[in-house]
This record gives C-alpha cells, structure tokens and sequence, in this order.
C-alpha cells in the first residue's frame, strides 16, 4: 500500500516536470517568432551651429561744440565822432557878409553884428567920465549899471539900454546921458567897419 503511494506521487512529479518544460519550450519559441515592437522615436539630427560672439555697439561720439568763427580784423581803426555839448566854432561855419550892405542907420534895417562875429571888436577912443548922483553922495552910496550899446561903423554911439543896476534906478540916468557921448574905434569883418552891439559896465565909486 505504501509502495503504491510513493509510486503515485514519482508519477505526478514526473508529469509536472514535463509540462514544465513544454510550458519553457514553447515560451521560447513564441517569443523568438514575435517581432520586437520599438517604442523609441526616431532620431532627428541636429545641426551644430557656431553662433558668433555679438558686436558691441561703436563708441557714441562726442558732440563737438562749434567753435566762433573770428571776427574779421580790421586794418584800420574807425574815426568816432563825439557829440559836442557846445554849439559850432567860428571855423565850422565860416559865413562872409558884405558889409557894404549895412551902410545905413539902425532906423534903415541896418544888420548890427555881436562882438562875436567880428574879425576885431570896437575900442574905446573917448569916454566920458559920467556926474556922480547928488543923492548918492550924500548917502555915500557906491553901484554899478550895465548897459548895451550900438557902436555904430563911424565909431558914434548910438542907441544905449540898461540891462542891469545896483541899487536900481539910482545912477541909470547919469549913465544913459554919459555913454552917448562916447567914441569907439569901430569893429571890423574883412577890413571893413561895420556896426555892432557893445556890453559895458559903469561903476560908481567915491574918491577920497
């Protein structure tokens, strides 16, 4: 009985041995007929390209200022007139009246010249000392008067004025009665006498 046992159980081991190896066998052949299925992409190629370094940018210039253009120099200098506050010299304008024109009298028109305008003014020939005011002397009064006067061409005085008096109306009258009897040597244009106006003054003075 135990012999029949152990006889059962060599003959299941056997048979399992066997199918495992038919099992192996066609395992293998199975796999030997199946083509291998790739998974994988295929491969792309790739072109290496040496990429040059970048250029730097040029340096930015420098603005450059403009410089000013010289001024061009003059070979001469410029005569720069100034203004005059005083009124033209007898040179500037040099004017030649005939004289001859004016023969007459001051009650014909006659042209009477300023001591300015003449080439030589008139000189004292005679004067007469004017009569000293009573009234002043008594108050021993002293004074002056200022006169203008006409010297005519023949020398003669003609007519007399008074611009100016201290003390006022106090020896006018004894002035304006001496003057006309007064002789000039008269002013002269050109060599030629003609009239002209006379600016004097009379003084008064008490002698001891």
């Amino acid at each position: 009985m135990t012999l029949r046992k152990g006889m059962l159980l060599a003959s299941a081991a056997a048979v399992a041995v066997v199918l495992n190896i038919v099992l192996f066998a066609s395992a293998a052949l199975l796999s030997r007929d199946r083509p291998v299925r790739q998974t994988s992409t295929p491969p792309v190629s790739v072109n290496l390209v040496t990429l040059k370094p970048a250029t730097p940018p040029p340096p930015e210039k420098k603005r450059e200022i403009p410089k000013p253009k010289p001024k061009p120099r003059m070979d001469f200098t410029p005569e720069l007139s100034r203004p005059s506050l005083r009124g033209p010299a007898p040179l500037d304008i040099q004017v030649r009246i005939d004289p001859a024109l004016f023969a007459g009298g001051p009650e014909h028109g006659e042209f009477i010249f300023n001591s300015g305008d003449l080439d030589q003014p008139p000189r004292k020939v005679v004067q007469t000392a004017p009569i000293y005011p009573y009234k002043a002397r008594q108050r021993n009064l002293e004074g002056f008067v200022k006169v203008k006067m006409l010297v005519r061409a023949d020398g003669s005085v003609g007519e007399v004025s008074v611009m100016d008096a201290h003390p006022k109306g106090l020896f006018d009258s004894a002035a304006l009665k001496a003057v006309p009897q007064w002789r000039f040597q008269p002013g002269v244009i050109d060599g030629q006498a003609v009239p002209s106006w006379v600016v004097t003054t009379i003084r008064f003075t008490l002698n001891d």
